[in-house]
């Protein structure tokens, strides 16, 4: 039997696997794998970025802040919780000192080359008390950006509060301050009787520059409703004359200074009886008369009418420290304006800006300080006005008594230059007359021979403060001069002097202005008996100086010299053409 070859069966045999698949799978795998890998690498890398930041790899860094003293705890407060964060700026770890300088004191020092260390560490970020004080940087180009304020207080003027209701009712204003404190009585005819005239204290200081630039702008153009005070306005007669008669006021109040508006306010609430206090009104801000009105002192706010100057505290980023301490500064100073900083600000009696921007939050009304919206806020003045006025201040004139002896003789009809002497020192005198300080006095006398009656002098205005009316006066009789005839030198100017002496004024120098170009023609008086009748006139508790401008070549010099310098004065030789002459009558009729 034959047998048939075995096949291989179908159910036992293997049976061969797509490779497609398991590519799918693996590369799936080797995808999820890449994915988790990357992920732990990005980790990592973010970890290491992390702890290389927090290892602050390029070291500490100190941001030097210098802060006005007004807001120095303030600030001082903020820089805490902002190192309490672990600022790393650049890479840098950065903490915060904070230095208490007044805004004047640190100005100069910024301003001084090489920087003068004794008002601290040389600061990346300054935080003054006004924008002003920064001007002189911000136009020098040193800031890094426009200043932006952190907090700001209005200028007002820290009184009694029987005082503050009496400055209220009468409605004075910042322009009414100096004649409140040059006028004898002044408080008592506005309806604070006993008070006598306001006696002011002006400590050096942001906030007294602040108030007497509104003062400045005020009176320069009345009109205004944003006077911006230039630099011509402050080095005006009107204004030159405001400030100086309340900086005398200040020093007729308390000789010794006081050493700042703390200090001065001291004064105001330790004499027990406002009225009879040495000060009556301090230029402060709220915020200075916030802590001690909160604390029981007997004090208020009086806002002169007005534009309301302000405090804003500006943050101002240095541009000549490095790039890290400038991004710091930047940073530190928009901390600040964060909403919880902000509270910091308000409780120490600042005013901050609301959450948008569009008005300002302020402390709780305390007895004696409300806080009302701002009319209307003063403007930046110019920085040279600003300086001209507390050049003043520190510098003021005095009201002096000049009587103007002129010689109108025939010789004064002579041409000098393009007009007759006579012109040219008439219209150098109306120059002069339409710029002294209103509080100066002067007057005007002419001679020549018999100009009223047998006298050969004729009085045109007598000797009187040179308000609107008498300056128009003196205007108008200048004018109208013409030349007569003879030069009565010797017995007019003892008739002038002798009426100087018994008019004599206590409040700044008194003078006589002899303005001749020719010799004393009149042979009734010898020069020497003319010189002792002068010093028999003479009275040491009523001095009054001579002063002499010889127009022309003089025989009779070496007498006026004598004359000018038994008195004190000064014999000056210049032609009436001279383009000089204006000042020198300006400086001989001033108080010097």
């Amino acid at each position: 039997m034959g047998e048939h070859r075995r096949t291989a069966s179908t159910s036992g045999g293997r049976r061969g696997v797509s490779r497609g698949p398991v590519v799918v799978i693996v590369v799936l795998v080797l995808l999820v794998a890449a994915v988790l890998g990357w992920s732990a690498l990005r980790d990592r890398i973010t970890d290491e970025g992390e702890q290389a930041a927090k290892a602050c790899v390029e070291g500490d860094a100190v941001l030097a802040v210098t802060a006005d003293p007004d807001i120095a705890d303030a600030v001082r407060t903020v820089a805490a919780a902002w190192d309490a964060t672990a600022p790393v700026v650049r890479d840098h770890c950065v903490t915060t000192t904070v230095t208490e300088t007044a805004s004047d004191v640190a100005a100069a020092a910024l301003a001084s080359d090489p920087y003068d260390a004794a008002a601290g560490p040389r600061p990346s970020l300054w935080i003054p008390a006004t924008t002003a004080d920064a001007a002189p940087l911000i136009d020098a180009r040193r800031v890094d950006s426009t200043p932006r304020s952190l907090a700001t207080s209005p200028v007002v003027l820290g009184v009694a509060p029987e005082l503050a209701d009496t400055l209220g009712a009468a409605a004075v204003g910042w322009a009414d301050l100096p004649r409140l404190a040059a006028t004898p009585e002044s408080l008592d005819a506005i309806g604070a009787a006993g008070w006598g005239s306001l006696r002011p204290a002006l400590p050096a200081g942001s906030t007294t520059a602040a108030a007497l630039v509104s003062v400045a702008a005020a009176i320069a153009d009345p009109t205004a409703s944003t006077p911006s005070l230039t630099a011509d306005q402050a080095a005006s007669a009107p204004v030159v004359s405001a400030i100086s008669a309340l900086s005398r006021a200040a020093t007729d109040a308390t000789p010794t200074p006081p050493a700042d508006a703390a200090a001065a306010l001291d004064a105001m609430v330790q004499g027990g009886d406002p009225a009879a206090a040495p000060v009556h009104a301090v230029p402060v801000t709220e915020q200075q008369l916030y802590g001690r009105i909160t604390e029981g002192q007997q004090l208020a706010a009086f806002r002169p009418a007005g534009s309301t100057p302000s405090a804003d505290h500006p943050a101002v980023v240095l541009s000549d420290s490095d790039a890290t301490q400038r991004a710091a500064a930047a940073e530190f100073a928009e901390f600040a304006r964060g909403a919880e900083q902000q509270q910091v600000f308000l409780q120490q009696g600042f005013r901050v800006p609301t959450a948008d921007g569009t008005a300002e939050a302020a402390p709780p009304s305390v007895a004696g300080l409300t806080f009302p919206a701002i009319g209307q806020p003063a403007a930046s003045p110019e920085p040279a006005a600003r300086t001209a006025v507390l050049d003043t201040l520190a510098s003021p004139t005095r009201p002096s008594s000049t009587t103007v002896l002129l010689d109108v003789s025939g010789s004064m009809e002579s041409i000098d230059g393009s007009a007759t002497r006579l012109t040219n020192v008439t219209s150098a005198l109306r120059q002069v007359i339409g710029a002294v300080p209103d509080t100066t006095r002067i007057g005007l006398w002419t001679y020549s021979r018999a100009l009223d009656g047998s006298r050969p002098y004729r009085v045109e205005v007598p000797l009187t403060e040179a308000n609107s009316e008498s300056r128009a006066a003196l205007d108008s009789s200048l004018a109208g001069l013409s030349p007569a005839t003879a030069t009565s030198t010797y017995a007019s100017v003892q008739a002038a002097y002798d009426s100087a002496v018994q008019n004599w004024s206590g409040d700044g120098t008194n003078s006589v202005l002899l303005v001749t170009d020719g010799p004393n023609d009149d042979t009734s008086i010898s020069a020497a008996s003319f010189l002792q009748a002068i010093a028999a006139a003479s009275d040491p508790a009523r001095p009054v100086r001579i002063d002499v401008v010889s127009l022309t070549q003089n025989s009779d010099i070496a007498t006026l010299r004598s004359l000018a310098g038994q008195t004190g004065g000064e014999l000056v030789e210049v032609s009436s053409s001279d383009s000089s002459l204006a000042a020198t009558l300006d400086r001989l009729s001033s108080d010097r």
